[in-house]
């Protein structure tokens, strides 16, 4: 499939360079097993107890809530462990930041808090599954300002600076990269890192991965570090990218060293690994390290890690490869004995900028080909491996055991040797395509399917499961006809929209959504059942969606705070919709931007002209994009007639009391107006309201009673300028705004109504809209259109009325529903106005009420 990329240029500041160093010189693993006992979920799935004993996935940048919610399929998968990004803080945006942190504790970051890191691991636990926490120790945030005051003295840190000879491994331990080097052989540094592993195994974790673990010293270096902080019972591995130093000795003894504590990466048989595969050719090394004389069980494969994914051309070894290659890649890391393999979910983005902290990465760790190569290294722990190319293939044979072949390129028939015969002869069939393999004591003969990888061996039966085809989906159609399977089971139930479980036949089909009114969601949950063991339910989710309805793509711009958003769309044959950078999006309020997708768009690219992101295949149906991810996305629907009445302000006939909240509050009672149900009325309690309009945000049934503030069992933007004209205390005809539900008013404070001394303020008779100008604009000017009529006026307007106090107004044409307010250079974004004698101040608007 065919796509095209707008990527822009952009000029890397110093400290961005600092930071891609440090992130590079951050990515690796450690190992040390933890004791835990094993639970009935562990014996289900038939996960390891220890940690160097199964394998690892990496669920980089990915949210702690996120991992617990997929606990389920990684276990499924034969994950023993889930490595996560930094727990230590240093805020949000793009993933680098996360290795540069201010502290040695738990913090909130942009993967989650301490609570919901404990939640994690509370829930992980009931799966057999271990938590690994990488750990940034050898450095903090380079600017000092912000650390933990206690480490600021100069006597904890290293002063040797940057430009490190990576000949030197003094230099290598004592040398800057990126950030001022910590003093890791300081006994109270060592505490400060040791209490931060006490507090992260308070918590429910199992292990830690040191990042940068090569540039913090060894015992006979003098620095105690690594005796100091290992002594908690934890699993730990550390990130020793190359080597100890790069002498072409590769400095062995000191690697030894490292692994009388922790286990250490392997990340030059990982670049092996990776590049024969891309080459189309199987690799003929068995290993680096342990040739070397480094024990298999000290050691950690990959096919790819965060670095080599995330860092562009710094060090971006496998980014542009194919996941295919990398699966190759970990089939022959992940087959070996005594060693453990790490298999890295891949952000959705390539470039290095725009990974970001939260954003959930591949889940194609579900596949058939990985979960198959983690059952078979479970099943084959402790047994004998050997090594050998054959007929263009990697082959790792276990005594007595199996057989992992992976071609170089391409799939089909092969015929290799059973290396050192340790394969057990017999009739087997392939774990992935379902295949026969012929095992003899010298020769596996069979055909590989289309991963290009095949698992050989008498595996233990399946647990049952149940599963629908299409997968979860929007339908344009009145009805959608869905397939129900099983395997491994002898009987399967479905449900309906959580109602009573049916049995089915496996392949039975059943139909939904017949004559369902457009965006119905339907559920269809399934489960399956051996006579022993019962299946996890699937819930899979069909909504019905309007084949006529024009479809609409929407950007959250809440993290990016573009001054405007466009959109450009291209289709599958490179047919540009759009000039570059494409069409403003219409501000619908609440930094959410939306607009009409051209007939044929397949992709889109949203940007400012000088940011943007990846390029986006468009989701089925209406969608927002929103934290990396398409999300489903209403437009409102107008249930009033599409030119809303004025709201009239009534005439001051009195100087009215202040409003103020009310003193007592009737017991279960709802306070019209106070939509967050925190007992007061602010503008926050509006903007919620604005939220729910927009569909960016849901409401609870007593919120939904405190949002209706007029009570016509519509929520609309006439609910929430009523509750602004409440806080600004205007009195509007029709609003309940500040009574409780029954009709009970509030008791209120005592006041005293002053009689007017002047005429009563008259009725508004003209329709305007009206701008702060808090940006102080030498000049302001308005331009409009309808969504009718594009031609009102000629670019940049007209210039508006002062009327003192910094504000501006414009009489409204009829019709008119947007506007730009604009300097002639600077402006706003396409802006929906959502009503007559409308204020646009700070990004928002308001009722006005001068």
């Amino acid at each position: 499939m065919k796509t095209k990329s707008k990527i822009l240029s952009a000029i890397l500041s110093v400290s961005i360079l600092s930071a891609s160093l440090s992130a590079f010189v951050s990515g690796s693993l450690g190992v040390q097993a933890a004791e835990s006992s094993p639970t009935v979920s562990a014996n289900k799935y038939r996960l390891k107890d220890n940690i160097q004993d199964g394998v690892i996935l990496h669920c980089f940048d990915w949210t702690y809530n996120d991992i617990k919610a997929e606990l389920p399929k990684i276990a499924k998968a034969g994950f023993t462990s889930i490595q996560t990004s930094p727990a230590q803080p240093n805020g949000t945006g793009t993933w680098y930041w996360l290795y540069q942190p201010i502290s040695f504790s738990i913090g909130t970051n942009g993967v989650g808090t301490k609570a919901e890191l404990q939640s994690l691991c509370d829930e992980a636990e009931k799966y057999g599954i271990k938590i690994i926490v990488d750990v940034v120790a050898n450095h903090l945030r380079g600017d000092h300002n912000n650390i933990d005051d206690d480490l600021k003295p100069s006597e904890y840190w290293h002063t040797f600076g940057g430009g490190i000879d990576w000949k030197n491994r003094w230099q290598v331990t004592h040398g800057s990269i990126g950030m001022p080097d910590i003093a890791t052989e300081n006994p109270y540094v060592q505490q400060k890192v040791c209490n931060y592993v006490q507090e992260l195994k308070s918590v429910g974790v199992d292990g830690l991965r040191w990042d940068a673990a090569k540039h913090i010293g060894v015992p006979s270096e003098g620095d105690d570090f690594w005796k100091s902080v290992t002594q908690y019972g934890l699993y730990n591995y550390g990130e020793i990218l190359g080597g100890p130093d790069d002498r072409s000795t590769g400095n062995e003894d000191i690697m030894k060293e490292y692994t009388d504590y922790i286990s250490v990466t392997d990340s030059n048989y990982g670049k092996e690994l990776r590049d024969s595969f891309n080459s189309g050719k199987a690799p003929n090394s068995s290993g680096n390290w342990s040739e070397k004389g480094i024990s298999n069980d000290k050691l950690l494969y990959w096919g790819e890690s965060h670095d080599t994914w995330s860092n562009n051309k710094d060090w971006g070894f496998s980014n542009e490869m194919s996941q295919n290659v990398i699966d190759r890649a970990y089939a022959v890391a992940a087959s070996r004995n005594k060693v453990t393999a790490l298999y890295f979910s891949r952000p959705s983005s390539t470039n290095k900028e725009s990974i970001k902290m939260g954003e959930k990465g591949s889940t194609h760790f579900t596949s058939s080909e990985v979960a198959q190569i983690n059952k078979f290294h479970n099943a084959m722990d402790g047994k004998a491996d050997y090594y050998t190319v054959s007929d263009g293939c990697s082959v790792i044979t276990r005594k007595d055991g199996g057989a992992v072949i992976v071609k170089g390129s391409g799939s089909g028939e092969v015929s290799v040797e059973n290396g050192g015969g340790y394969a057990k002869p017999g009739t087997y069939t392939d774990a992935v395509s379902g295949n026969t393999f012929t095992i003899t004591s010298s020769t596996i003969s069979g055909t590989i399917g289309s991963s290009g990888i095949a698992v050989v061996y008498e595996a233990e039966p399946e647990e049952p499961s149940a599963s629908v085809t299409p997968g979860s989906t929007n339908y344009d159609t009145d009805e959608l006809t869905l397939t129900l399977n099983f395997k491994d089971a002898k009987n399967a139930q479905y449900s309906i929209d959580n109602g009573e479980f049916v049995n089915y036949t496996n392949g039975q089909q059943i139909t939904i959504g017949t004559n369902l009114p457009y965006d119905t969601v339907t559920t269809v949950t399934v489960k399956a059942s051996d006579g022993k063991t019962t299946s996890d339910p699937e819930t899979y989710t069909y909504t019905k969606i309007d084949p006529n309805a024009v479809k609409v793509v929407a950007y959250d711009n809440s993290s990016t705070k573009w001054s405007k958003v466009n959109a450009y769309f291209w289709s599958d044959d490179n047919k540009e919709m759009t000039s570059w950078p494409g069409k403003k999006m219409t501000d619908k309020g609440n930094d959410i931007f939306d607009i009409e997708v051209p007939d044929g768009a397949e992709y889109v690219i949203f940007n400012n002209g000088n940011s943007q992101t990846d390029d986006l295949r468009i989701a089925d149906g209406n969608k927002i994009y929103s934290n990396g991810s398409w999300q489903n996305y209403s437009t409102v629907k107008p249930t009033q007639p599409t030119t809303a009445p004025t709201t009239t302000v009534q005439p001051t006939t009195a100087t009215q009391p202040a409003t103020t909240q009310p003193v007592t509050e009737p017991s279960n009672r709802i306070l019209i107006g106070d939509v967050d149900l925190n007992g007061t009325i602010t503008i926050s309690d509006s903007t919620e309201a604005q939220r729910y309009i927009s569909h960016i945000s849901t409401l609870s049934d007593d919120a939904l009673i405190a949002a209706d503030v007029n009570k016509d069992s519509v929520i609309s933007v006439k609910d929430a300028t009523m509750i602004q004209a409440y806080v600004v205390k205007i009195t509007v005809e029709d609003s309940y705004c500040g009574t409780y539900t029954g009709n009970i008013e509030p008791t209120q404070p005592a006041t005293t109504v002053t009689e007017p001394t002047t005429e009563p303020t008259s009725i508004q008779t003209k329709n305007y809209v009206y701008f702060n100008n808090t940006d102080n604009w030498s000049t302001v000017n308005i331009y409009v259109w309808s969504s009718t009529d594009s031609n009102y006026m000629s670019w940049p307007g007209v210039a508006m009325e002062s009327i003192g106090n910094n504000t501006y107004r414009f009489e409204l044409p009829d019709g008119v529903d947007y506007a730009i307010f604009n300097d002639g250079s600077k402006q706003t974004g396409d802006l929906k106005i959502p009503d007559v004698n409308m204020i646009y101040s700070n990004g928002q608007w308001s009722k006005y009420s001068g």
